[in-house]
């Protein structure tokens, strides 16, 4: 599994950060691929809790929201309104047949996904966007990274075993340490003039992101009963799999860079 695990990253990561550095709409395009295979892989789970949600209209909500977020320089309120109405006026078009959760789960779907990975897209529009976008994906890594192999070494206590019976307390201070290791030592490279303070605090703030992300996915698919999200990455499972993380570090990167540095 290790070794799947490492030709995946040898292969993703040059894509991810070449993609980076063009931004623009190979950026956005990129960006979109991942929301329509997220979609359908937290659909798919939704199948599992026995819900039906609305996938087309949660697809077409979803990868709405890139360019959208892309052209507004950040995500529009109406942008709620017109997906509740959709959502709604569908509820009425297909009552009896369509359920109340089943508009709650595809509105969460939507949000979950496609909302969260248009903060990728943002983050590069900030000024020195390559460079924050590219210390965000690293901020990351560097929580998994260290998660895993500290874990792996010395992971004894499980604090959340019916959650995810395999994240350790050992793992969860090693996600810390790697994140505030690169936020440290590489910040200062990618951020204009940050002190060590806020550094700290960002690597702080996605380390907790990053295991909270990482523990929300798990619980989704521990109540679908199933081990993985999808099966695309070899290694690793599904896009949620992979970008579980980072599903939710995008976002706090963002708003903190924006109340802090810009």
């Amino acid at each position: 599994m290790l070794a799947a695990r490492l030709v995946v990253a040898l292969v993703g990561i040059p894509l991810l950060l070449g993609v980076t550095f063009l931004g623009g709409w190979w950026l956005n395009l990129l960006v979109s691929l991942l929301t329509a295979v997220g979609l359908l892989e937290f659909f798919h789970l939704a199948t599992r809790w026995e819900i039906k949600p609305l996938v087309p209209f949660g697809l077409l909500a979803g990868l709405f929201l890139i360019p959208v977020a892309y052209l507004n320089k950040g995500i529009p309120a109406w942008a709620t309104g017109v997906f509740t109405t959709g959502l709604l006026l569908l509820f009425l078009a297909r009552f009896p047949r369509v359920k109340v959760v089943d508009l709650a789960v595809t509105f969460l779907g939507i949000w979950y996904v496609g909302g969260f990975l248009a903060y990728l897209p943002l983050l590069r529009l900030l000024p020195g966007g390559a460079g924050i976008l590219t210390i965000t994906f690293l901020l990351t890594w560097a929580n998994d990274t260290g998660a895993y192999f500290c874990g792996l070494l010395f992971g004894r206590y499980h604090p959340w075993p019916d959650l995810s019976p395999g994240k350790t307390l050992a793992g969860a201070f090693g996600g810390l340490a790697g994140s505030l290791i690169v936020a440290l030592a590489v910040g200062p490279l990618f951020l204009p003039e940050p002190g060590y303070w806020l550094l700290g605090g960002l690597g702080l703030l996605a380390s907790l992101a990053a295991q909270a992300g990482d523990l929300i996915e798990s619980g989704l698919k521990r109540q679908a009963g199933v081990k993985d999200s999808g099966w695309l990455l070899p290694g690793h499972g599904g896009i949620l799999d992979r970008f579980d993380s980072l599903l939710l570090v995008a976002p706090v990167v963002y708003y903190y860079l924006v109340v802090f540095l810009f």
